[in-house]
């Protein structure tokens, strides 16, 4: 197998819309990253299609920070067993228990997502009425399981643009290092099969279609637009790749990306 890289760094992000959480490894599964995204916020007047509450609608949301309460890195228990059998065979995940969370606000508030004092703060705060929506071990994303950008390309931007352009902004689970050094790279490997790691393996299914939140600062909230115009106009409006699990197992940082 031909190795084009490595794992650079693993986000997943507890609530959807809301700030991500950096990890040394994550179990990676048909669903996606484990943990990643099990709470998103409903708005109860957004569209049935898509109700979803997010940094989008109002640019403080980024600036909330969940965490799982446990403190756990959300790992099916008897992972060696599991890996000593062939490809295909689902490991058993964590109770639900395992997954809850709380939300420290941007003013150092504490909360219990699921409690109705957190929806009354964010009502209050947002002047609509929302409510949390936990979908247990399973992501709540817009379109695929996974989502990756390459540090090259992120590079590239920042180089048109003659900006920093912070890979936070795409919210990415995986960020890679491609050794060719080419920006950009991910595109041509839409339809391949990759290797990560020592057992996992995924597809790049599409490019990524990108929106407004690509614009804002992931430390503080503030827009830029011209991010998203230059990516409109000079490259058709993706940056990234949205990718599928084919083979489930444990990712780690580090880890070598290989054409299968």
């Amino acid at each position: 197998m031909t190795v084009l890289g490595k794992i650079e760094q693993i986000c997943r992000y507890p609530v959807k819309g809301m700030q991500g959480e950096e990890m040394s490894e994550v179990f990676t599964g048909f669903g996606g990253v484990m943990g990643d995204r099990v709470y998103g916020v409903i708005n109860a007047a957004g569209e049935k299609g898509f109700p979803w509450f997010t940094a989008r609608d109002d640019e403080d949301f980024m600036l909330y920070r969940p965490r799982f309460k446990s403190g756990n890195n959300c790992v099916p228990g008897d992972l060696a067993e599991f890996e000593g059998i062939s490809p295909g065979i689902h490991p058993l995940y964590p109770e639900v228990d395992q997954f809850a969370v709380e939300v420290e606000s941007p003013e150092g508030e504490i909360f219990d997502i699921e409690s109705p004092a957190f929806n009354e703060h964010m009502g209050k705060r947002f002047e609509v009425s929302l409510k949390a929506h936990h979908s247990a071990q399973k992501s709540q994303v817009d379109c695929r399981p996974l989502s990756l950008i390459s540090q090259q390309t992120c590079d590239q931007l920042s180089s048109e643009l003659d900006i920093n352009i912070d890979h936070r902004r795409f919210r990415p689970n995986f960020l890679i290092n491609w050794s060719n050094g080419e920006g950009y790279y991910e595109n041509s490997l839409v339809g391949k099969r990759l290797k990560i790691g020592q057992r996992c393996e995924i597809t790049f299914l599409e490019r990524d279609p990108r929106c407004k939140m690509i614009t804002l600062d992931p430390d503080t909230g503030d827009g830029t637009p011209k991010i998203l115009k230059h990516i409109t106009l000079t490259h058709e409006g993706y940056a990234g790749v949205y990718g599928a699990v084919l083979v489930e197992g444990v990712i780690k940082e580090g880890d070598e990306i290989s054409l299968v």
